[in-house]
């Protein structure tokens, strides 16, 4: 019979085997992406660090387009679908927040007001200046109330697809609870990816990757298995209940800036919550549409094509009503 002590060892040891064969795995994989996946778009300074701005349309007229992503592993690759055909009649900025995709990690805290502050820099910095359409979909939705506030000359109106709200984690103790937990697991995601843990497990799971145009949902998938990228939700996530949510609570609302919410399908049953918190975001503009976009889940409503026209029609004509200066809604 073996002694217990050696067993224990054996054990010890070929988990530290296996540890190590992970890492060397991931760093392989990792200096493989940074060659297959280079940044397609530019890298701006906002203030010590950079952040990527994927900038098209440049020759269309005003005003600029700003798309924000929500929280949780989202980069600017989300917006594949949608940039290209809003590139078609508007200049339009995706970007990546400090730490994801390819952006430069940034200072603590990753609260909305350092944020804003952030992409705006980054914005003049790149030569661009408003008049500035501002499109955020669900964690975005924050830091469209927070940037409107901050810059109020600049922002002339906002499409918010499934918004988050300010009072969310007050109004729903199982969200709040959800969320706890997952910033348990993301705090421990780093470390699982340096493992090559998530690079492994990746292919059985489904994410939204799959349904976004190839180049995207390639570097997307990427980033989701990265190390650096989970550092980077790690480091986002704790500000929004503690400082980003009271942070858009403050702000003054969207006055008549032409503003479309678009809220998914799939909560149009049950208790319908969500869809009036998500009513409540679009009557702080005087002047508003909430649309329902049949069959859309909280995320395909930006990664699913058949989903993300609603949002690139949003787009179209809140940049039309800015343009001809006519509201979007009849007086």
């Amino acid at each position: 019979m073996r002694n217990p002590t050696f067993r224990a060892f054996a054990i010890f040891a070929a988990f530290i085997a296996l540890a190590a064969w992970g890492a060397l795995w991931e760093w392989l994989a990792e200096r493989h992406d940074r060659v297959a996946f280079p940044p397609p778009g530019r890298l701006v300074d906002a203030g010590g660090h950079r952040l990527h701005l994927r900038i098209e349309g440049s020759e269309k007229p005003g005003p600029t387009v700003i798309l924000e992503c929500g929280i949780g592993g989202a980069t600017s690759n989300n917006w594949g679908w949608i940039e290209p055909e809003v590139a078609s009649f508007a200049r339009v900025v995706a970007y990546d927040r400090a730490g994801l995709g390819w952006s430069d990690p940034g200072p603590l805290p990753r609260d909305g007001r350092r944020i804003v502050a952030e992409i705006h820099r980054a914005l003049a910095n790149a030569g661009l200046r408003g008049p500035y359409v501002f499109v955020g979909h669900s964690y975005g939705g924050l830091l469209a109330r927070i940037f409107t506030d901050a810059y109020p000359d600049e922002v002339v109106g906002l499409v918010l697809a499934e918004p988050s709200h300010p009072a969310l984690f007050e109004r729903a103790p199982a969200f709040r609870r959800a969320v706890r937990g997952i910033g348990l697991a993301v705090q421990l995601a780093p470390l699982g990816a340096r493992l090559g843990l998530i690079r492994l497990v990746l292919p059985l799971i489904h994410t939204d990757a799959e349904v976004l145009p190839p180049a995207e949902g390639a570097a997307q998938r990427a980033f989701l298995a990265s190390p650096s990228h989970w550092e980077g939700v790690a480091a986002e996530l704790p500000s929004w209940r503690r400082d980003t949510s009271p942070q858009a609570a403050a702000t003054r609302g969207f006055g008549d800036r032409p503003l479309i919410v678009l809220t998914a399908g799939s909560h149009a049953g049950g208790s319908n919550g969500w869809v009036r918190l998500q009513a409540s975001t679009a009557a702080l503009s005087s002047d508003h549409e909430q649309r329902l976009v049949p069959g859309a889940t909280h995320g395909s409503i930006v990664n699913d094509r058949r989903f993300a026209v609603a949002i690139t029609t949003a787009i179209r004509e809140v940049v039309q009503s800015v343009r001809t200066r006519r509201p979007l809604v009849a007086r």
